[in-house]
């Protein structure tokens, strides 16, 4: 999914909400969705980055851990991320551990002034799935 941000960089304040469906499915993470994702977002030019806040909605088959049945669940996600137009450079230090600021996990801004939200659904959907999937609590395996 991609959105145009031509117009709300156009000035430092711009603000726009977006609601869309999309049809995206993660079977390689276990994410396998039965319905589109509902997005719903929040954007925010700041001058030196674009805000976006928002919720995600779908719906996913899963796989219970303890009676490997499959079922359906309502998968939900909120969202508070941010692009800005270049990264900042990790700085080198070979051989040596560096201390990950807030800044250093920012999206980038693609060069035609475009957001693809592919990676950001994904990764805030698997996020969103618990560690132990279950049928429900009371399951008691095969």
């Amino acid at each position: 999914m991609k959105i145009d941000l031509k117009e709300l960089l156009r000035r430092v304040g711009n603000e726009a909400d977006l609601t869309e469906e999309v049809q995206v499915s993660f079977p390689a993470d276990g994410l396998v969705l039965t319905k589109p994702v509902r997005v719903d977002l929040h954007l925010l030019n700041t001058g030196t980055s674009v805000l976006l806040s928002g919720t995600l909605e779908t719906e996913a088959e899963l796989e219970c851990a303890r009676c490997l049945k499959k079922f359906r669940r309502p998968v939900s996600a909120r969202l508070s991320e941010e692009y800005v137009r270049e990264v900042p450079a990790a700085p080198a230090k070979k051989g040596r551990e560096i201390e990950l600021k807030a800044e250093d996990f920012v999206y980038p801004l693609g060069p035609d002034e475009t957001l693809d939200l592919n990676e950001m659904i994904r990764q805030n959907l698997v996020l969103a799935l618990p560690i132990k999937v279950l049928c429900r609590e009371t399951c008691e395996g095969v």
